[in-house]
């Protein structure tokens, strides 16, 4: 691969509202001080200044939220929060198989809170009294909500036939957004297949493994998908990291490019929208947490480029720009200066664009960050408007959890999400799933309670 893959804008400009730290660390605060209610206030305050107004009533003791394709309802009464949503009408045929794979998500993807059964109605609820609600757990608590309520939706409707308890508001995207997406998709995975017809001639699967997970990141990043289109773009990611050898990921991979690219525009355009969200999926990223990401890899840069290695240096640095993009939510500043350096390093030759990513990776592990703007970068196609409604704030820091675990309540359960968090903190799916499961096997309820 004598150049780099092209670089696509994304296509949303959305500004995201800026992490309020300070607004969280007041949620803490509060509730270290026994004002429980003051502090989920300020929780949702820090999620988005417009929760109270706009979903909750005037005592601020209920709301109803939409996040995606659910609405999570959240009430405070008897010196306790309340968490449910809605999550799927139970179909007549297929009940069975679908309360099966319902029974697997309640152990193995929700972590505190728990499926319950009400007639043909499913349901995620939470409950805990106010005194041991910490912030730091609520978050976490609507995060996994929302996560589980978005993500498996779409796949039961798909294959159970569920049907939807409430229906999602959307806005889709415009014309022009829509072609942005699908022809940078068309150059993109064409450059791709060409990239890895190449390397699998000379038998350099790992290069090919490599340059498949990066266009994969890279679809997330400039297509921002939703529904089904997403579901499977995460599934072929997931795909990638099975434990097979690494000449039947590649074909899995292609093949699964091929089908997109062959994907009309219209189908595509089906799950490519805009829609009000409470809580990001991806992790809150600090500076430390982003040169902790990037470490290997810039160690793995600077001896290929020692050894005028450029091509393996622009590859591994490609993967770990795209990567972060799909796994964390990255602060303004850093999240700048990494658009700039992919938009410049984007079709330029292996040499050069090593040159630009390098130069970018070594001011963050130097810790020189400055606010660089991509110029140049197409004007994004979606309207102000509709970016508008698509701000939301990001998720919690990282780096303040270890604190706020020291003060919760129930010491067997802060040590374990104490554990979870540092399993998630070194990238340790593995071990943080494993606690999870013992996590969830201590705080759930019986299924059809």
């Amino acid at each position: 691969m004598k150049n780099t893959l092209p670089f696509i804008p994304p296509v949303e400009d959305i500004k995201h509202k800026p992490i309020r730290r300070e607004v969280y660390e007041q949620s803490i605060d509060l509730y270290d001080e026994g004002k429980h209610i003051e502090a989920f206030h300020r929780l949702l305050d820090y999620l988005n200044d417009e929760i109270r107004t706009k979903y909750g009533n005037e005592q601020g003791t209920e709301f109803h939220i939409p996040h995606g394709s659910i609405v999570l309802d959240i009430y405070i009464h008897d010196d306790s929060i309340h968490i449910e949503a809605d999550f799927l009408n139970i179909p007549e045929k297929g009940r069975v198989a679908m309360l099966r794979q319902v029974a697997d998500l309640n152990i193995n993807r929700l972590l505190l809170a728990g499926f319950v059964k009400e007639g043909d109605k499913l349901k995620m609820r939470y409950v805990t009294p106010l005194a041991q609600s910490h912030p730091h757990k609520i978050y976490g608590v609507l995060q996994n909500i929302c996560y589980v309520g978005d993500r498996y939706d779409d796949e039961f409707c798909t294959k159970f036939k569920a049907t939807r308890c409430y229906e999602p508001q959307v806005t889709p995207y415009n014309a022009d957004a829509v072609t942005h997406v699908y022809e940078g998709l068309q150059t993109v995975g064409k450059a791709t297949l060409e990239a890895i017809a190449e390397y699998n001639s000379m038998r350099a699967y790992g290069y090919s493994w490599n340059v498949l997970c990066t266009t994969f990141y890279q679809i997330a990043y400039f297509a921002n998908p939703q529904g089904q289109f997403y579901n499977d773009l995460e599934k072929a990611i997931d795909d990638m990291d099975d434990e097979r050898p690494i000449e039947e990921l590649v074909s899995k991979g292609t093949e699964y490019l091929k089908r997109l690219l062959a994907t009309p525009k219209e189908d595509l355009a089906k799950d490519l929208y805009i829609i009000d969200k409470l809580v990001s999926n991806r992790r809150s990223a600090s500076l430390q947490n982003i040169q902790e990401l990037f470490k290997s890899v810039y160690e793995d840069a600077t001896e290929a480029m020692q050894q005028s290695d450029f091509e393996r240096s622009a590859v591994r640095m490609l993967y770990i720009l795209y990567e972060a993009y799909f796994y964390n939510d990255i602060p303004d500043d850093i999240s700048s200066m990494l658009t700039h350096a992919l938009n410049e390093a984007g079709g330029m030759p292996v040499e050069k664009a090593s040159e630009i990513l390098y130069d970018t990776l070594d001011d963050i592990m130097e810790g020189n960050i400055s606010a660089k703007s991509p110029a140049g970068t197409p004007a994004s196609p979606i309207n102000d408007a509709a970016a508008q409604m698509m701000q939301q704030a990001s998720a919690a820091a990282a780096e303040m959890q270890k604190k706020m675990m020291e003060k919760m309540s129930g010491s067997d359960i802060a040590e374990l999400q104490q554990k979870m968090t540092e399993a998630m903190a070194r990238g340790d799916m593995q071990e943080y799933m494993r606690l999870a499961g013992e996590l969830q096997q201590k705080m759930m309820n019986n299924l059809f309670n």
